[in-house]
């Protein structure tokens, strides 16, 4: 078995979780994990992943740099009997598992679900409250390109439309889940409009927030799911913290377990991970390796600024710090099979696989979702 990343701290995290849920019984007697580092460019990716399957790779982790890039690569490897998941990103190719939270619906603070899915349309509606009013934003991009980022952009523009449309964006640039770009770029931005009101960040927001204390200025911003972000919110920063778990790493890594140890019947091709909407209300800080109490966020020198403490996912409970720095279990550390029972309860909710698969289920046709995107309708 192979996986692959891009190299950003949340994708080493995710590697990392990966591995040491490879390592843990009961699959450490039967399970090889080969790992590799590609390029941020599809036809790097393309290219590595020919060569797994030319080395004999069983089944393939990837987060996908295009959601139809790839395709053809990918459904190669199908073809020879290599079983292919795609985690967090999401590919269009119908013989790929997808395993991605980008159209979950979200938990809130209250721990009750949202209205809506959609980590952009809840991370835009949650700036447009904190901002108490219509004014002007900034819209930062992660990757162009990406269906992450197609997704959260499109369904952010839907809230937008409908919480606040009187707001005005006044730039959008392209952050590339950098805090370094964010960083640049906000103060560019900065420098043209200083009386910005609120910024739509996305991973990389350690870089937005630094612009911003720069020019010793403190307004809302939607960030991801960064330690130093959430530790600006436990000290009162205004922002809300939704993005991507790092978890769905080790929870790929157990869906491709079922999946060659026990076959594909009744586990989904199209699998949403549930994660949650971190503000002022509800971030926590962990006092240990392993999650307790609902935390969400580490000490102070902990880890770095860009780890994030959303290693920890229900789905993921043998999921801990160190495991998620090294890549190793703790001494002890024992993984938890799926079921095929499990995994179809979270099943991707048919309305919203147009999102990802830009195809309908049988017995559905093509529409427009209430966040603004093209969905799926019943009939």
């Amino acid at each position: 078995m192979t996986s692959l990343n891009i190299g950003n701290a949340w994708q080493t995290a995710a590697q990392n979780l990966g591995l040491a849920v490879a390592k843990m019984p009961p699959f450490n007697e039967c399970i090889e994990v080969r790992s590799d580092l590609t390029t941020p460019d599809p036809e790097s990716q393309i290219s590595q992943v020919q060569s797994m399957v030319a080395a004999g790779a069983d089944g393939i982790i990837s987060y996908a740099l295009s959601p139809t890039a790839i395709n053809s690569a990918y459904r190669d490897a199908c073809e020879q009997g290599v079983v292919v998941i795609i985690f967090d990103a999401t590919v269009t190719e119908p013989c790929a598992y997808n395993v991605s939270y980008i159209t979950s619906v979200p938990t809130l603070p209250n721990g009750d679900l949202a209205e809506h899915p959609f980590m952009g349309y809840n991370a835009m509606a949650e700036l447009l409250r904190l901002m108490e009013g219509d004014d002007e934003i900034f819209v930062s991009h992660g990757v162009v390109g990406t269906s992450t980022d197609n997704v959260h952009y499109g369904s952010a523009l839907a809230a937008l439309e409908q919480v606040a449309p009187d707001t005005e964006i006044l730039t959008e640039y392209e952050g590339r889940w950098s805090s370094a770009q964010q960083q640049a770029e906000t103060a560019k931005a900065l420098a043209s409009f200083p009386d910005v009101e609120g910024i739509f960040c996305g991973y990389g927001e350690t870089g937005c927030v630094n612009a911003l204390r720069a020019v010793d200025k403190e307004i809302p911003v939607s960030g991801e799911t960064s330690n130093f972000f959430r530790l600006r919110l436990l000290e009162g920063w205004p922002g809300v913290s939704i993005g991507s778990p790092p978890a769905q790493g080790g929870i790929a890594m157990k869906i491709m377990a079922a999946i060659l140890l026990d076959g594909p019947a009744g586990i989904p091709k199209d699998i949403e991970v549930p994660y949650q909407i971190v503000t002022a209300d509800n971030v926590r800080e962990c006092t240990g390796d392993y999650q307790t109490e609902g935390c969400n966020v580490f000490p102070e020198g902990t880890v770095s600024d860009e780890d994030t403490a959303d290693i920890f996912n229900v789905m993921l409970p043998e999921a801990s710090l160190s495991a998620s720095r090294t890549g190793e279990p703790n001494p002890g550390d024992v993984a938890e099979p799926y079921t095929a029972e499990y995994l179809a309860s979270l099943e991707q909710d048919p309305s919203r696989r147009y999102i990802t698969r830009n195809a309908c289920p049988d017995g559905w046709s093509e529409g427009v979702l209430s966040e603004g995107l093209d969905g799926c309708v019943e009939g």
